[in-house]
């Protein structure tokens, strides 16, 4: 076997930082990455930002052609991992090339989920937004079409209904569920959002699911109870992602949503690791292993893991759950846990959208756990600090919920953001 040879599976922000840390902390051996795509790494948390004309199309590939030779790497382009035989220290890819190792990173990432909607996940009209590629397919569509279906009241769902509408194309933004950006938004948040996204002449349907579609003349039917049918250019699919490790041997390594690992991303089998959206590591609010699509969480847990491949300890001290995001004209941020299932729970809110911001905080024993802010997001770095730090309300204590004025509220909101 050769001598310190690292292997890292995936092309995406924690396989890339991962083999720069590998670098700088010392490793001199081999590192081979492997990727099912054939171009550098692409942020797709840049692609509305692009369709917006924010960042230009080179921006959306953060580390450059170039990255990989510098950094001495070898790649593996275009093919994916057919199996891991994590005991034996062996890769092998779908073209039969088998690679032994001293070190290996799970970092394939995450897959969009396309729910089994009869004749969805077969049409070339269904655009998930995930890939360099699918970002491309999109950006084409959208050069002729008129109406457009969003499937998914996601972030990204919501992202792209506001693209969408700028360009001067209708949208209908259809969910299952009975809320709009349903994790990590409180139910009172989202009705403000839901009511000012409507406001901007997206067409919002919830508990709505798609029975059918079928590809006509020049796009396609999309089918819903009570007879129901949406004809539109195209569907985009934002109905969630999963970790991509389905070429992990789950009797070998401890699997849930995502590869389990520990506070040095280490998974449960010697010389193996993982980060990213392929991993399932520690969330310092909750106190569980969550999983947490970020970018920015994924390039942490890669560094992690890239001083781990070079022989050097490291440790994960725990992400908090954040996204910050502009929906049309106002702006968003969603931090932390903001349904605590333990504890007392409490939500206090203050504040109007319009005026200076609202802002939602959610505590549990009057430790805050999560905040909802709207157009106040100059918050969220103190919140995400006072929610890190643990901080408690100590004013909270023993009060009923009739004390809690808005002008309550705000002090409450200074002293965390003071303290």
């Amino acid at each position: 076997m050769q001598k310190n040879r690292a292997v890292i599976l995936g092309n995406g922000g924690a396989a890339i930082s991962a083999a720069r840390a590998a670098r700088i902390a010392g490793h001199r051996g081999e590192i081979h990455l492997v990727s099912d795509t054939a171009e550098s790494a692409f942020n797709p948390m840049l692609s509305p930002y692009y369709f917006r004309g924010k960042v230009p199309w080179e921006g959306c590939f953060p580390f450059g052609e170039d990255f990989y030779r510098n950094h001495e790497i070898t790649c593996h382009f275009g093919v994916p991992v057919a199996n891991l035989e994590a005991t034996r220290q062996q890769v092998t890819l779908t073209d039969g090339q088998l690679f032994s190792y001293d070190s290996c990173l799970i970092a394939t990432g995450a897959a969009p989920v396309i729910p089994p909607v009869p004749g969805l996940r077969e049409s070339s009209r269904a655009l998930p937004l995930r890939s360099a590629g699918s970002a491309r397919k999109l950006e084409e569509a959208m050069q002729t079409a008129r109406r457009v279906l969003i499937l998914g009241a996601s972030l990204v769902g919501i992202e792209m209904a506001e693209v969408l509408v700028k360009r001067g194309i209708a949208v209908v933004l259809v969910d299952i569920v009975d809320q709009i950006l349903l994790r990590g938004t409180h139910p009172s948040v989202a009705s403000i959002l839901m009511k000012y996204i409507e406001s901007q002449g997206v067409d919002i349907r919830l508990g709505c699911s798609m029975q059918e579609m079928e590809e006509t003349k020049d796009g396609v039917a999309c089918h819903f109870a009570g007879d129901v049918i949406e004809e539109v250019d195209f569907v985009v699919c934002s109905t969630g992602v999963r970790s991509n490790i389905d070429f992990v041997n789950r009797d070998e390594v401890k699997v849930d949503l995502g590869v389990l690992t520990d506070d040095r991303m280490r998974t449960n089998v010697e010389n193996l690791y993982a980060a990213g959206d392929a991993s399932q590591a520690f969330n310092r609010v909750t106190g569980q292993h969550d999983w947490m699509g970020t970018w920015g969480n994924a390039c942490y847990q890669g560094r992690t893991a890239g001083q781990g491949l070079a022989g050097r300890k490291a440790f994960f001290a725990g992400s908090l759950p954040e996204n910050i995001s502009p929906l049309f004209e106002w702006n968003y941020a969603q931090l932390g846990d903001i349904q605590p299932k333990t504890g007392e729970v409490r939500h206090l809110a203050c504040g109007d959208p319009e005026r200076g911001g609202y802002n939602l905080l959610a505590f549990s024993d009057g430790f805050l756990t999560g905040a909802n802010l709207i157009n106040c997001t100059h918050l969220a770095g103190k919140l995400s600090g006072a929610i890190l730090r643990k901080w408690r309300c100590e004013s909270m204590v023993g009060r009923a919920d009739g004390d809690f004025t808005e002008a309550a509220v705000e002090e409450i909101l200074n002293e965390c953001t003071a303290s």
